[in-house]
């Protein structure tokens, strides 16, 4: 397979010089509403064939000629943030490389979470300086109606571009990115830049109608206005008018304010409140503070208006390498059985499968914790809920007799493993049993005891964490399970390390004091800033991270089979399966290939099942 670097440049209009109703620019828009917009016109682009050739520019016109001559199916094309440069030639000029690589999300595993992945951003991390492409010269101007000198200043940075690219790319497989990795990355950008899957308007808008008009129901309902909803100190007269003292929180920076945010303890309590009226002022006060809904259902209108559906997932967004969401639509939140998910439609001749890894963080935590009574259960095919659930209760708890003490039992043991405390199973408990199961703070308290009593290896699991912790602090490295932990003083370095090579980042590790509440903690630094690192939450880290593998693993598998996978919700994936009169075969297969037991992790109990198959997201 041939390696080469592609960079375009493109008219863009951030002050509206054309007299445009809104600015024209990657900022204020998506990725894929900019590349497919009316107002689409190249500089030019520039690409780099290969090691022993120099980065070449090509005009429009001669752009278009080369793209056509070359034989894309044996082209390794390598971009920096390849969702826009090869959305835009596959829409544009009909291009599909045989794999498509991006620098920015090699540098997003390879770099941490704590750094920014922009091209200057990393070029700056390897000593290489700032990029000299003249955007301000080119903002709401044609490649027309750039004079000669611009035109060489553009042709300049942007061949600068690539040949850093292509450094960058050498860097990075250098360090130490896996090489099964690079499938992976071809796989996600792909899921955008080569969108298949088809979006029914009329159902956008419906969900879109539908919910805005449940809101004004609700605000009708109660006799207060959103924006009234919308003013925390207004929401306070309100609740208080009903005998509802309002719970206080305190900022990062000392200070004070209402604690109305939708994870707040106190909101989720009002939700759950006796009084109707107050539970259906929370509801309103957060339906009205988040559009996600509808803000979901306008964008993804509009993209199903401009072609298929471009799914765009941040690769190793996470700082356990999973995926993260992004361009205004994250797919890696979809909620099965909301309407919504009905408008996704299979290209014809094509279903639409959504097989998933089932309980997968649960099974590997109990494995690698040694809980091999739970181990056991998921082996033998025992239900693994109702142990936790005869526990809280007291007598023996049975799926067929007890459904809804089973229902808390299996909400308690997929939530709790990772430390939670009462609040937190109450809150999940509420939401996961859609308000039917109602828990009191004592009750909370003893469903997460329930669940450390009958799991006594994954608290001490907890423990074995917290240790390892302190011992990365010291600059310790061991092996740890499937894990291999990593560190080097004289080069900064704190990693752990995954089965297939990937490297978890903690380089930037280190003990806080706070002096004004005297809180003492471990914490890191992120994009988002620090945040705290206690050992539960290292277990969360490393087996969502695992988890992570076998999906990824189980996803190239079937790439190599012909499934083309079009979006992975963390433990899912939405694949393509061919309407060829084989369904029960290909059934079977990618049941087979999602259930595999991992080389790294012998004697782990997988399994997999299908959330649904068929022409629609009707699941």
């Amino acid at each position: 397979m041939t390696p080469a670097v592609f960079d375009l440049e493109c008219f863009y209009d951030p002050k509206n010089t054309r007299g445009d109703p809104s600015p024209y620019t990657l900022s204020a828009m998506t990725t894929e509403s900019f590349v497919r917009d009316a107002r689409w016109d190249i500089h030019g682009a520039s690409i780099k064939w290969s090691a022993s050739t120099s980065a070449t520019w090509y005009d429009p016109r001669e752009l278009a000629y080369v793209l056509k001559q070359q034989d894309w199916s044996e082209v390794f094309l390598i971009s920096h943030h390849s969702n826009f440069d090869h959305l835009a030639l596959s829409h544009h000029y009909g291009v599909h490389p045989k794999l498509s690589g991006c620098t920015m999300s090699m540098a997003r595993l390879m770099l941490g979470n704590h750094i920014g992945v922009s091209l200057d951003s990393v070029r700056s991390q390897f000593g290489f300086p700032a990029k000299t492409t003249p955007y301000g010269l080119m903002a709401g101007r044609y490649w027309r109606d750039l004079d000669q000198s611009t035109r060489d200043l553009v042709a300049a940075g942007a061949n600068d571009e690539v040949e850093s690219i292509w450094r960058l790319f050498g860097i990075l497989m250098q360090r130490g990115f896996p090489a099964e990795e690079l499938d992976v990355v071809d796989s996600t950008i792909k899921m955008f830049t080569c969108p298949e899957l088809k979006g029914d308007g009329a159902i956008f808008a419906k969900v879109w109608q539908d919910e805005a008009s449940r809101k004004a129901a609700a605000l009708e309902r109660l006799g207060v206005s959103a924006k009234e909803l919308g003013s925390d100190e207004r929401f306070a007269e309100l609740l208080r008018a009903r005998g509802v003292e309002p719970d206080t929180k305190a900022t990062d920076k000392g200070n004070v304010k209402f604690a109305f945010a939708k994870t707040d303890p106190f909101m989720e309590e009002l939700q759950q409140d006796e009084d109707e009226e107050i539970r259906a002022l929370a509801e309103a006060r957060l339906g009205t503070k988040s559009t996600l809904l509808q803000t979901r259902a306008e964008t993804l209108g509009w993209m199903a208006s401009r072609g298929s559906l471009c799914v765009y997932l941040r690769y190793a967004g996470a700082l356990t390498s999973r995926w993260s969401g992004g361009d205004d639509t994250n797919f890696q939140n979809w909620t099965n059985g909301s309407e919504i998910n009905s408008a996704v439609v299979a290209p014809d001749g094509w279903l639409i499968a959504e097989p998933d890894a089932s309980q997968i963080e649960c099974r590997l935590l109990n494995f690698c914790a040694g809980q091999w009574d739970k181990v056991e259960e998921f082996r033998s095919g025992a239900d693994p809920y109702i142990g936790v659930a005869s526990k809280f209760y007291g007598f023996p708890v049975n799926k067929k007799e007890h459904p809804d003490e089973r229902q808390l039992g299996k909400i308690v043991e997929l939530q709790a493993g990772y430390g939670s405390g009462g609040n937190k199973i109450r809150s999940t408990v509420r939401v996961k049993s859609s308000g039917k199961i109602l828990l009191t703070p004592v009750e909370g308290v003893q469903a997460r005891d329930a669940y450390r009593d009958t799991h006594p290896a994954v608290t001490q699991y907890w423990k074995e964490a917290e240790r390892a912790i302190e011992r990365m602090a010291q600059w310790q490295s061991w092996d740890w399970g499937p894990f291999r932990v990593r560190c080097d003083q004289a080069a900064g370095k704190r990693r752990i390390v995954l089965p297939n090579g990937i490297e978890i980042i903690y380089d930037t590790l280190n003990f806080f004091s706070d002096n004004e509440t005297g809180d003492r903690y471990w914490r890191l630094k992120t994009r988002k800033g620090w945040v705290k690192i206690y050992g539960s939450k290292l277990v969360e880290n490393m087996i969502q991270a695992l988890a992570r593998v076998v999906v990824s693993q189980a996803m190239l598998r079937l790439k190599k089979l012909g499934y083309r996978c079009k979006n992975t919700k963390h433990d899912s994936l939405w694949l393509l399966v061919p309407k060829d009169g084989r369904l029960e075969e290909h059934k079977r297969v990618i049941i087979e290939e999602m259930s595999r037991t991992p080389v790294w992790l012998p004697g782990v109990p997988l399994a997999a099942e299908f959330k649904g198959i068929g022409e629609r997201m009707t699941w």
